[in-house]
């Protein structure tokens, strides 16, 4: 890392076509860079992300290029793959990425030992969704998909996660506390671990482990909070406005 530089944990951006905060969210990802040593998006950057360059749209080629900027610049950039995430590693690990991961990346820094991922799968009791998910991300689903023309493609996957929004209500309605307690205390390793995921689109810091040795970040959503995770090099973790 660079010395004296910053990793920063940025949460749910969920950009789409023609939108109003794509320029803005531009200007924050390069406004980050000079203090950042590492940015850690936590997933669903966009409302839907297939990693193929024949379904990527002008929104996702123009922060794509962003991201190749920073790292050409010196700062490293990691990826959380969301639910809102396709196969993201195969397309762009090495350029946009220097790492990605579908269910999470240890990120140490400033002496503490951190565990990040983007959260989607804390809720075991979402069955709904871990079975789509499974279905969704196999070989087999992967391959019908790519058999489908090109033009229709894009759209049938618009439309089964506009679907997807309307499902498992319950499940969405309340922080499931206990459960991103539960999963944090599973990768509590030291006095100085602390766990950070997105997902849940709420601002939470909450004590983790059988004896509260650990800490739980849970970051809000980028668009309505303008907020994100700071860690310096010092060890001091802090949210804090764009």
């Amino acid at each position: 890392m660079r010395p004296g530089s910053d990793l920063v944990f940025v949460g749910d951006v969920h950009l789409d076509r023609n939108d109003a905060d794509l320029p803005r969210f531009l200007a924050y990802l390069r406004g980050l860079s000079p203090r950042a040593g590492r940015i850690v998006l936590l997933g669903d950057l966009f409302n839907l992300w297939i990693g193929s360059p024949e379904l990527e749209q002008e929104h996702h080629r123009v922060v794509i290029a962003c991201l190749k900027e920073l790292r050409s610049g010196g700062t490293e950039i990691h990826y959380l793959e969301g639910n809102r995430d396709y196969r993201i590693a195969r397309a762009h690990r090495g350029g946009a990425f220097d790492a990605v991961s579908d269910t999470g990346l240890r990120e140490d820094w400033g002496g503490l030992s951190l565990w990040a991922a983007h959260g989607d799968r804390v809720n075991r009791d979402d069955l709904q969704y871990r079975a789509w998910r499974w279905v969704s991300r196999s070989t087999p689903a992967w391959w019908l998909f790519s058999a489908i023309p090109r033009e229709r493609r894009f759209a049938i996957a618009e439309l089964v996660e506009r679907k997807m929004r309307g499902t498992n209500v319950d499940m969405k309605r309340e922080f499931p506390e206990a459960l991103v307690r539960a999963y944090a205390a599973s990768h509590v390793e030291a006095a100085s671990a602390a766990i950070v995921l997105g997902h849940f689109h709420v601002e939470k810091d909450l004590t983790a482990g059988p004896t509260g040795e650990g800490r739980v970040f849970v970051l809000p959503e980028w668009k309505g909070s303008r907020r994100h995770l700071r860690v310096t090099s010092a060890g001091t973790m802090r949210f804090e406005d764009a």
